[in-house]
């Protein structure tokens, strides 16, 4: 049986120009996204209906790329091209009436990525080959070594630019014999069935740094996208702080599950767990 696995690398561009090729990438992606997402708003507004199918918007992308935008095509056109795929699926889901329509990306207030297929990059060990951007290095573990890469995600986070590959693996036999344990989670510690408590990592200290960085951009202009006011630039300092204070706490905690984790299925091969309902 075969399913998907996402491994998250660190992308180390090791130039100004492969980073400024990330970073013009992930804006195209985002300029096009705005561009028919506004396009399919008027012609639905205007007539009552709309083509959202991605076959259609293809066609539409590259006389759009070749006549009116040109400076389109020093990015990778498959890449640009392959972020308006959710639109097909937001204008689905809108029928049905599980959702609205796609909004717009703001400049300011979204997160820079870009999407890969199967045939926009290419692992060769400790590097990601990238269309139109080149190699650029990897930090990180891959535990499916001999898995195959099927997809992925560029983005920059708080840190830096990061990838999330998404490789297909071939899932083990269930073991003849079964050594269980049962798991209670609780608010800052995992208990277990054989007595063993795991309490999380302390992180006051970053909790308070958080709170302060909190209090710093309530005091600061925020700015309104739908009254078109852009944040001040005091305001997005203290908010790149803390996302940089937030993504601590998060691979902290990470880490720690990771280990736990890991402990538990070294020494069991199968966990009851609380049926929750978390968020």
């Amino acid at each position: 049986m075969k399913t998907h696995r996402t491994i998250r690398y660190r992308l180390h561009p090791g130039s100004r120009t492969k980073a400024r090729m990330l970073q013009g990438t992930a804006e195209a992606c985002r300029f096009t996204w705005n561009h028919f997402v506004g396009k399919l708003k008027d012609d639905y507004s205007y007539s009552g209906r709309c083509d959202p199918r991605w076959y259609s918007l293809n066609k539409l992308f590259s006389i759009w790329r070749k006549h009116q935008q040109p400076w389109l095509q020093d990015y990778s056109c498959a890449i640009v091209r392959l972020s308006l795929k959710p639109i097909e699926t937001n204008y689905k889901q809108f029928w049905k009436g599980e959702g609205g329509l796609p909004r717009f990306k703001a400049h300011y207030d979204h997160v820079p990525s870009f999407p890969l297929g199967a045939d926009m990059f290419r692992m060769q060990g400790q590097y990601l080959h990238i269309q139109r951007v080149g190699q650029v290095k990897l930090r990180g573990h891959n535990p499916y070594t001999n898995a195959r890469p099927v997809s992925g995600t560029v983005k920059r986070e708080a840190r830096g630019w990061y990838v999330y590959i998404v490789y297909e693996v071939e899932i083990t036999a269930r073991p003849s014999a079964v050594k269980a344990v049962g798991i209670d989670r609780n608010v800052g510690q995992v208990a277990r069935s054989d007595g063993v408590v795991h309490y999380a990592p302390e992180l006051e200290k970053l909790e308070a740094r958080k709170r302060r960085y909190q209090r710093m951009m309530a005091r600061r202009q925020r700015g309104s996208r739908k009254q078109g006011i852009k944040p001040s630039n005091r305001y997005l300092k203290a908010r790149n702080l803390y996302a940089r204070t937030e993504q601590k706490i998060v691979h902290a905690r990470t880490d720690w599950c990771h280990q736990i984790s890991r402990e538990i299925a070294n020494q069991y091969n199968v966990a009851y767990l609380e049926d929750l309902n978390t968020r």
